[in-house]
């Protein structure tokens, strides 16, 4: 029974750290998040529980789907840790202080993640279909990424942003932000959110540079390697 026991956690440390298939459970932890428990989240300063211990799971997700590499690795989890501790701090304390923390230790995190997620991607070897789906959570890892950066720039210059007055419903505007962020990053651009201040102009004309670059140039490159 302990020999079966301990074959099984071997089998899972394998599926997280060797295969490709955790790929796959990133993806899918990210749609659950982003556009089920996010937006019903509470629109107040502090997000709900469930949303908490969402972003709790993507982080640790994140981690174990990024890559194998021992030091890099360690990179991720300091940075993970930054951004898990952080996220529970302002989730107990609130106030502003706390939230711009927050908001940039999430995005340093993820900035990282995109990068080594998509280095685990184009690595050598054949290109799967669980390579695609870490090519599309890389994609609305940057979504995530912009959505923090946003928030950021929002805590830190007063004014950043101009808001509708039927679009703005909580304050500080974390979940209008994440919204924005995927509105730029594909370019839909509806005009309820602009950006007043220069730093967030340049935000948002980057993001959307790689909102029209990255599906037409890596996703598409990816399609066209992939066999069945």
């Amino acid at each position: 029974m302990i020999r079966r026991s301990a074959r099984a956690a071997r089998r899972g440390w394998h599926f997280w750290t060797n295969s490709d298939h955790s790929l796959a459970a990133l993806l899918a932890f990210l749609v659950v998040y982003l556009f089920f428990v996010y937006p019903l989240g509470s629109q107040e300063e502090r997000i709900d529980t469930l949303g908490a211990v969402s972003f709790s799971i993507i982080v640790v997700l994140g981690v174990m789907a990024t890559t194998s590499h021992t030091l890099l690795r360690i990179a991720m989890v300091i940075l993970a840790a930054l951004a898990f501790l952080s996220h529970w701090m302002h989730f107990f304390l609130g106030g502003h202080a706390a939230h711009m923390v927050a908001a940039g230790a999430a995005a340093l995190f993820f900035s990282g993640q995109a990068v080594i997620l998509l280095q685990r991607v184009f690595q050598a070897g054949s290109i799967n279909l669980y390579r695609i789906y870490g090519a599309v959570a890389a994609y609305l890892i940057i979504g995530l990424l912009w959505a923090e950066l946003y928030v950021f720039i929002y805590l830190a210059v007063p004014g950043a942003f101009h808001f509708e007055a039927s679009t703005l419903f909580g304050e500080p505007p974390t979940t209008e932000m994440f919204y924005f962020s995927f509105v730029t990053l594909t370019t839909l651009g509806l005009g309820d959110i602009t950006p007043v201040h220069p730093m967030a102009r340049s935000m948002v004309t980057l993001e959307a540079l790689i909102g029209q670059i990255y599906p037409a140039v890596l996703l598409a490159r990816l399609v066209t390697l992939y066999k069945n």
